[in-house]
């Protein structure tokens, strides 16, 4: 007889009831388009109580998978990382590394992402998050994660030190960079923004064989704000990778280092400046997108008024 036909029989409220799948709420969804989402795990996980239930079996419950490789990862499922370093980069922005154990690699493609979950208070969270480090690193992964005063997981991320452990799952993200397939990559990117194109370049300027044209521009408040300054620097130095910065809350060219003058402009990302990007690329552009949803949604409006189609860019 199935364990939990024999514990109906005991009588008393309906033991399967407390195996009923919860209904994720709203703030559990990262909005990052993942799929899964929490809501398909829920409804999934709710398919197979329904069915377990039906035939009296709890063993039906249970849909482990066996990991395919290597890779910690799983999309359905939240896995704990060890924190090794928490390093703030600015008053507000943190660059993360986590352990892989056995000096694995997360076996992402440049550009997918994670989703991070936290409990804080009495809502369990998540969010996603691009990891900044090579698709190709072993043993450890970095995350570029900006904190804002009344963010809930950035109450989190706060709190973070390394030996603490964090639950992430994956990998995420629709987007696949594959070597030569664009003439060249117009990067567009604001903030944190940045994180999704920085795996795109290095794999590009790691393999010989890629002859893409890069222009990445970055658009920032502040100088002091730039991330990653000494990886882009180094990045420039290719034969083929432009970088360009935008700066909203600066207006003094002269204050600025010399090698950042002549690549700097001053206020926002606009109509006029993204149709100068677009005419100085070097090969017909194919443009990566990445900031907030205003950011994205007006700087899509700006390539289509430069001339571009749908099909000719993609938005994180």
């Amino acid at each position: 007889m199935p364990r939990m036909a024999a514990r109906e029989e005991d009588g008393g409220e309906d033991p399967w009831l407390r195996l009923r799948p919860v209904e994720p709420s709203p703030a559990q969804c990262c909005g990052g388009g993942c799929s899964p989402c929490v809501f398909d795990l829920y409804h999934r996980d709710l398919a197979r109580w329904e069915a377990a239930r039906a035939s009296g079996d709890e063993a039906l419950l249970r849909g482990d998978r066996p990991q395919s490789g290597p890779s910690p990862l799983s999309t359905e499922t939240f896995s704990a990382f060890l924190i090794t370093d928490v390093h703030r980069l600015t008053p507000d922005t943190y660059r993360v590394r986590f352990a892989l154990p056995g000096h694995g690699q997360l076996g992402l493609r440049p550009g997918q992402h994670l989703v991070l979950r936290a409990r804080v208070g009495d809502l369990d969270i998540q969010r996603a998050y691009t990891p900044i480090s090579p698709a190709n690193a072993s043993g450890y992964f970095e995350v570029l994660i900006k904190c804002y005063p009344a963010g809930l997981m950035s109450r989190h991320v706060e709190s973070w030190k390394a030996g603490d452990t964090a639950l992430w799952r994956g990998p995420f993200g629709s987007f696949s960079y594959q070597p030569n397939q664009y003439g060249e990559l117009l990067m567009l990117a604001s903030g944190t923004g940045l994180a999704p194109m920085v795996p795109i370049l290095q794999s590009i300027t790691d393999n010989a064989d890629d002859e893409t044209f890069v222009t990445l521009v970055g658009c920032f408040r502040t100088f002091e704000g730039i991330y990653l300054k000494a990886f882009l620097q180094e990045q420039a130095r290719f034969w083929n990778v432009r970088t360009f910065f935008v700066l909203s809350q600066e207006s003094a060219p002269e204050q600025l280092p010399w090698s950042y003058q002549e690549k700097t402009r001053f206020g926002r990302l606009a109509q006029e400046l993204v149709g100068e990007l677009v005419a100085s690329c070097r090969r017909k552009p194919f443009a990566l997108v990445c900031g907030s949803a205003q950011f994205t949604q007006d700087v899509a409006a700006c390539l289509r008024g430069a001339g571009l189609e749908e099909e000719d860019y993609f938005l994180f």
